[in-house]
């Protein structure tokens, strides 16, 4: 028993930092401050994207749509892009989302959203989403 417990803790905690790992292989910014510096800086909007541990739709939407080559070069011609777990960083109170995965479009001057995306998109929706929001 004590063995099952301790491969079910190992299982858990090398999937905690998922989301870490896909912002490494995306180049998507995981700390708030950093990501409004650079926003302002490029004079782009931010795309945030708050995720939690275990959730199979934010890995879905993280495989599915965002890894897309298509989807990703539209969203860094944009925005800063910045993936944050709701669990486990420190954010804004006005990012937090019912459920995830949520994506946040927001102003940096402003510090508040122009529009809010809840739950799984597939990549043609979100292309089309982010067409919209031009």
């Amino acid at each position: 028993m004590k063995k099952l417990a301790l491969l079910v803790l190992l299982v858990s905690l090398a999937f905690c930092e998922g989301y870490k790992d896909f912002a490494k292989e995306m180049g998507y910014e995981t700390k708030y401050e950093t990501a409004l510096e650079r926003a302002k800086k490029e004079n782009k909007n931010l795309m945030v994207l708050m995720v939690t541990d275990y959730c199979p739709w934010c890995s879905k939407f993280e495989k599915k749509t965002l890894s897309d080559k298509t989807v990703d070069s539209t969203i860094k011609s944009k925005y800063i892009p910045l993936i944050l777990n709701k669990s486990k960083s420190d954010f804004p109170k006005y990012l937090n989302a019912p459920m995830v995965p949520a994506v946040f479009f927001v102003k940096p001057n402003e510090q508040k959203t122009f529009y809010e995306n809840i739950g799984f998109t597939d990549k043609a929706e979100f292309l089309n989403l982010l067409e919209q929001l031009e």
